[in-house]
Order: structure tokens, then C-alpha cells, then sequence
């Protein structure tokens, strides 16, 4: 890991995802932007989900459903949990406020075992109706009921 003075390149990151998940498709720009695809499966009882994870050094990292599209909701529900914009199913993985994640840190440790953990939690949701991911969710993009 990086000092905390000092962002941890992309390239590390895509090195660091590439040793990971080594046949996944890992992107880099210039220097200055990752984009990872990948098909996951949250558990080993869940279903495989395309994800798309686009991260610009200048700005927080953004994970997207990409497959299925759209992801099926709870019985009874219009919209999808704890999710930033419904139609490119932009995952909410942590709160920007708090500091949770910072370029300091790798993906690999953070933000893709929380697409995993989402996903998870997702297919709980799926199930039974209940979000149970914790987590703060903006008040105009609460599922109604």
C-alpha cells in the first residue's frame, strides 16, 4: 500500500487487480483513469453478476451492474436499494462523507469486496424484502413500498 502522502498509481492498482482476478479485463488511461470488467458471484449459492468498476484518480471510484440489466427487484418494490442512479444501476458501496475509501487505498481491499458484499446483500433483498447492508441512504432514492 501506498504512503498516506501519496495516492496509489493506477498502475499499481491495475497491477494489484490483475493479481487477483487474473483473467479479468483491466483498463488504464494515461495514467489518470482504471476501468476493470469482471463477472462475480457473490456467494457460492448466488447468481453471476458483469460488473464494471471506472475509477479516475480525481474522483471516487464507481461500480455498475452491467449483466442482468435491469436487476430484478423485492416483490412489491419499484426501485433498487442503496443505489446512486437506477437506470446504469450505480452501486452506493460507501459513503463519500465518512471517508470510507480514499485514493490511498487499494480497490482490491475496498471497493470490490463491497461490490461483492452489495451483491450479497442484494440478492437477501431479492428475497426477502429487506435491505440488510446497513448503510445511509439518500431519502430521494429510497425504495417505495
Amino acid at each position: 500500500m501506498a504512503q498516506k502522502n501519496n495516492p496509489i498509481p493506477i498502475a499499481n492498482q491495475a497491477s494489484s487487480i490483475k493479481k487477483m482476478f487474473p483473467g479479468s479485463a483491466v483498463s488504464t488511461f494515461h495514467g489518470h483513469q482504471l476501468i476493470w470488467t469482471h463477472t462475480i458471484t457473490p456467494s457460492p449459492l448466488g447468481d453471476s453478476y458483469d460488473i464494471k468498476l471506472v475509477f479516475e484518480m480525481t474522483k471516487n471510484p464507481q461500480v455498475f451492474i452491467v449483466n442482468p440489466k435491469p436487476l430484478a427487484l423485492a416483490d412489491g418494490v419499484k426501485k433498487l436499494p442503496h443505489c446512486y442512479d437506477q437506470s446504469k444501476q450505480k452501486l452506493c458501496l460507501f459513503y463519500p462523507k465518512s471517508n470510507e475509501w480514499s485514493k490511498y487505498m487499494l480497490l482490491t481491499d475496498t471497493v470490490i469486496p463491497w461490490a461483492y458484499e452489495w451483491l450479497y446483500h442484494y440478492e437477501i433483498w431479492l428475497g426477502t424484502g429487506e435491505w440488510t447492508g446497513g448503510g445511509i441512504h439518500p431519502q430521494n432514492n429510497l425504495p417505495k413500498k
